[in-house]
């Protein structure tokens, strides 16, 4: 739609307070095109609504205290439950978070799959990444959730951010015969080289393995070796000691080895809700992120678990 038009109709009804009839006769246009117009405005973030929270905690003093219980570079906490409120506040953060980083032209970006990903990815509040290569952390191109489809994560966030989106075409966990192929395909290589480089890295904190609600198709949900976890991280299990937790064709799964992952200078992990306590002490203690982006909830629910186990 012609971004004039958007504006004047959407001035005209935010602004001048006209009533939608009003405006189509202004516009010489029907009703029903001033009501996609005004639609389209919002959809495209020329309108936008803004609902203040109410402080409901001291999150200076939360992140304070995560920061040095955890050990980590940067904590930030968004106000209240996120997961209530579509982790609007986790992208906020998480946009402040990537200017604090200011990634340059070459620069590689990766991005981990999740829905706490999936979401963040396409929020009109992340900042422009011009000549920034951003690449998937794990295969899934399979995936019918789009939540495990890194690809679509990864597309989205470049449309967001203006910047290059580089694709992975196999899936999470690969058939042995298709594992030894990809170690000499060219296309999977350029994206394991790009790991190699990163400079900065987004991944969610997944929840302990008997609450999930969600979870890439090819783990084996129901093995038993993967009970004790306390959460994941690209697709790295961790036990509630930070210790690795293992399960058949593990060794097969795309994505960073550990080692790697410790090697980002910035690695950002997201996470919201009381739930995912227990999966942010342990992936800490496994030393696979180096900043925080959470809420309240969490925070709170973190801090009493570590004073409860004192």
């Amino acid at each position: 739609m012609d971004l004039q038009l958007l504006h004047r109709a959407a001035t005209a009804y935010y602004l001048d307070d006209l009533r939608q009839a009003e405006i189509a006769e202004r516009l010489g246009v029907s009703r029903p095109t001033v009501s996609k117009l005004l639609t389209e405005a919002r959809r495209i973030g020329l309108v936008r609504f803004e609902v203040l929270d109410i402080e409901d905690a001291d999150r200076a003093d939360l992140e304070a205290r995560l920061q040095d219980l955890l050990g980590l570079t940067a904590v930030r906490v968004a106000p209240g439950d996120q997961t209530q409120r579509g982790f609007r506040g986790l992208g906020d953060l998480l946009a402040e978070e990537l200017e604090t980083i200011a990634l340059r032209r070459d620069d590689v970006l990766l991005v981990s799959s999740g829905q706490t990903t999936y979401s963040v990815s396409g929020m009109n509040c992340l900042p422009r990444l011009p000549g920034v290569l951003v690449a998937p952390a794990v295969g899934g191109q399979q995936e019918t959730d789009p939540a495990f489809q890194t690809n679509e994560i990864v597309r989205r966030f470049s449309d967001r951010t203006g910047s290059i989106p580089r694709f992975i075409f196999a899936p999470a966990l690969p058939s042995p015969d298709l594992w030894a192929s990809l170690q000499t395909d060219p296309s999977f290589q350029a994206i394991t080289d790009l790991w190699a480089r990163a400079r900065a890295m987004i991944v969610g904190i997944g929840a302990p393995h008997g609450q999930r609600e969600s979870l890439t198709s090819v783990v084996p949900r129901e093995d038993p070796s993967l009970e004790r976890a306390a959460g994941d991280i690209c697709l790295h299990f961790f036990d509630a000691d930070g210790a690795p937790v293992g399960f058949p064709g593990a060794e097969r799964m795309v994505r960073p080895p550990a080692e790697l992952l410790r090697s980002v200078p910035s690695l950002i992990a997201l996470a919201a809700g009381s739930v995912k306590a227990p999966s942010i002490l342990a992936g800490a203690r496994a030393g696979l992120f180096t900043t925080l982006i959470t809420d309240v909830a969490a925070a709170e629910a973190v801090l009493a678990r570590a004073a409860a186990d004192r």
